[in-house]
């Protein structure tokens, strides 16, 4: 009997599933390979999942199922790197500031760009229609009108944390006593400065929101789509954002319910190691150091003196390292170790998780940082570039890491934090801690992921997880109205209680007999203090 009732929960369950598909319109703009391994990874799920979806993005799929349309962007714009040899090292613009602003730079670059091809304008203008429309969320908001257009709900996805303008779009608290803010690389536990300095930071990267991405972006979207909906007024009703982080490794911080942390989503189980990889880290008996800082970062850049420092320190250990790099593209005047091997690609997540790699050196990226906590894998964290600072102090604080900053990189330094992260077992014992919290969950990220896409179909938009912060004004959000009333309330109490005492001691004093009266008078005069004064001055004490 129970063997039929759980056949039926799982017939009944394909059948609703299959009944909720839909078609879904993804439009991911920005050309980064890191954002997409999160993108795709849902895309492939929705697709399992029988929804008819349409993909807008830089990365198509080899070979994509019957029910994916893809329109691709691929050559339309270079793929988005950084060389490390172009540091900002002596800018007066503060670091945050100068990241924030190529981001925008960069996003409001792929907008326009992605506006104008013909396949993107073929679609705005068919009468094909959709059910869901899910748009990249980081740094510009071009695409939004699309929900307009196609009379569809908005599902946002967002790579990072949790940005400044983001929260405010979601009525999202900031929290910026305990919660550092994207590109600022404090810890939950700030000293009065770094709080104030957070804080600015949040409101300095709302106004370069504005006017660098928001403003332009409405720009474009007035060409796409002709005049309508200001942006901002379009932002605020997100159905849901999916963001790609989690409070084990990030910051424990407030969530409204359209703000659904997804950390992990990307993370690949069925990723294999090519032979001669396998081979070589099988083969590795001390131990085996992984070095790569992502696809945007390449380390052939780093300047030369640096890079031969980093190179005599790793020389040093007996351990193999695996670097992701292109030995060709390196200086001639740089000597490789002997213990050193590079490789242009490598499967980073089954590298992470082979029992006898020991150490991963990172630039603090979030997907990496989250694949090295999934694997339990200390980390020496080389910060570069947006979040990664924030992301690398997160790992200092839970113990697993330690961090280096490329341009005060010595061969001293690296040698002194690589044999105490290597020699040291709480890194060892505090990442394993900290595996097994990130991955106890009760579903996956990825069906998460899913599950709260399908349940914006499945509820015509979901308008009940919108936030009423969204439809208050500033006065009313910040409670100015309510300090106002508490303060004419307190004066009138008080004005009360004086006309009230007043008036019973002129009273008493009528009521005492003449040669009396004349003697108190006589005494309070002298004292020049009236009973009044007495008991303001008496309560004034206690409350101090």
């Amino acid at each position: 009997m129970q063997a039929r009732v759980k056949y039926w929960w799982l017939v009944l369950t394909c059948v609703a599933t299959h009944a909720y598909a839909a078609r879904l319109l993804a439009v991911l703009p920005t050309n980064t390979r890191s954002h997409y391994v999160m993108y795709g990874r849902l895309v492939e799920a929705l697709a399992r999942k029988h929804h008819q979806l349409t993909v807008i993005s830089h990365f198509p799929m080899k070979n994509p199922p019957p029910n994916v349309e893809e329109i691709s962007l691929a050559g339309t714009i270079p793929e988005i790197t950084n060389n490390l040899t172009k540091r900002h090292y002596h800018s007066l613009k503060p670091d945050f500031v100068r990241n924030l602003e190529e981001i925008m730079k960069e996003c409001v670059h792929a907008c326009e760009t992605v506006s104008r091809l013909p396949s993107v304008k073929a679609l705005l203008n068919s009468s094909v229609t959709f059910d869901m429309v899910i748009v990249e969320v980081f740094g510009s908001e071009c695409f939004l009108p699309l929900g307009q257009r196609f009379k569809a709900p908005v599902v946002g996805l967002l790579s990072s944390v949790p940005l400044p303008w983001v929260n405010e779009q979601l009525g999202n608290p900031e929290a910026t006593s305990y919660v550092p803010a994207y590109m600022m690389g404090y810890g939950q536990r700030m000293n009065l400065w770094e709080r104030f300095s957070n804080t600015i930071a949040v409101i300095w990267s709302k106004i370069l929101y504005k006017y660098m991405s928001q403003i332009p972006s409405q720009a474009i979207a007035d060409r796409m789509f002709g005049p309508g909906l200001k942006l901002e007024t379009l932002a605020q009703n997100y159905s849901l954002v999916l963001s790609n982080s989690h409070f084990s490794i990030n910051e424990v911080r407030p969530l409204v319910p359209a703000l659904v942390e997804v950390g992990g989503l990307h993370l690949d189980e069925s990723q294999k190691l090519q032979k001669d990889l396998k081979a070589l880290l099988d083969a590795s008996n001390e131990g085996v150091i992984y070095w790569s800082f992502g696809s945007m970062s390449r380390i052939e850049t780093i300047p030369s003196e640096t890079l031969v420092n980093i190179f005599e320190a790793l020389s040093r250990f007996s351990e193999i390292v695996l670097i992701k790099m292109n030995r060709g593209l390196l200086s001639r005047n740089i000597t490789v170790p002997d213990n050193v091997y590079t490789m242009e690609w490598i499967p980073q997540y089954a590298t992470l998780c082979h029992p006898n790699v020991k150490l991963f050196i990172s630039h603090g990226g979030l997907l990496g940082t989250q694949e090295t906590v999934a694997c339990g894998v200390p980390m020496l964290v080389v910060p570069l570039y947006a979040d990664q600072a924030l992301n690398a102090h997160a790992m200092s604080d839970r113990g697993v890491a330690r961090t280096i900053i490329l341009r005060d990189s010595t061969v001293e330094s690296w040698t002194e934090t690589l044999s105490d992260l290597l020699r040291n077992p709480k890194y060892t014992e505090n990442s394993l801690k900290l595996r097994d919290i990130f991955l106890d969950r009760p579903m996956s990220p990825l069906d998460m992921g899913v599950y709260w896409i399908e349940y914006v179909l499945r509820h015509k938009g979901a308008a009940h997880l919108r936030s009423p912060v969204l439809d208050l004004p500033l006065p009313q959000y910040l409670l100015l109205d309510v300090v106002i009333l508490c303060i004419a309330i307190t004066l009138m109490t008080l004005f009360i209680l004086h006309t009230l005492f007043r008036y019973l001691c002129t009273r008493c004093i009528k009521w005492w007999p003449f040669e009396k009266k004349l003697v108190f008078e006589t005494k309070i005069f002298r004292k020049n203090v009236s009973l009044f004064l007495c008991l303001l001055w008496k309560y004034k004490v206690k409350t101090n």
